[in-house]
């Protein structure tokens, strides 16, 4: 299914759902922009997924925080990160033509993280946005249009 990808820039974070009702009411009254289709995730577990876990941290303008690590969700718990539901499930290696999901950090804001199939956009959200490239937070689908 799509992970669907939504940035609120007067809250500066994105919101990745595969539910297609949040894309519109997650942030009611906001500016909120729908950017598109992530990347491909499966809704359910499947043979060699794991799940993606979605965390929100209130404390910091409702960053949402995605992985697949239960220690680091374990850990974001621990210090203040509210756990979200499942967001979906994605492999935890390279399998089946699957590609990196890369996972980036504001640091500068320490609100936002991003997560992209691209490479082209994972770059120039590190040269261009002052991201911080994290590494892969899994792999998922290959999307047709490359984003």
């Amino acid at each position: 299914v799509p992970l669907f990808e939504v940035y609120s820039p007067s809250l500066t974070l994105h919101y990745y759902t595969i539910s297609e009702s949040n894309v519109t009411t997650y942030i009611p009254g906001d500016t909120a922009s729908f950017l598109g289709v992530a990347a491909l995730i499966f809704p359910y577990s499947e043979t060699s997924t794991v799940p993606l876990f979605s965390l929100r941290n209130p404390g910091t303008a409702s960053a949402y925080f995605y992985t697949t690590n239960a220690t680091e969700r374990d850990q974001a718990l621990a210090s203040g990160w509210e756990s979200g539901t499942t967001t979906g499930y994605i492999y935890p290696s390279q399998i089946c033509g699957s590609v990196p999901l890369y996972r980036l950090h504001l640091v500068a804001a320490n609100t936002d993280y991003m997560y992209t199939t691209s490479t082209t956009a994972r770059d120039n959200a590190i040269v261009n946005q002052g991201f911080t490239y994290e590494g892969i937070a899994g792999y998922v689908m290959q999307l047709l249009t490359g984003k």
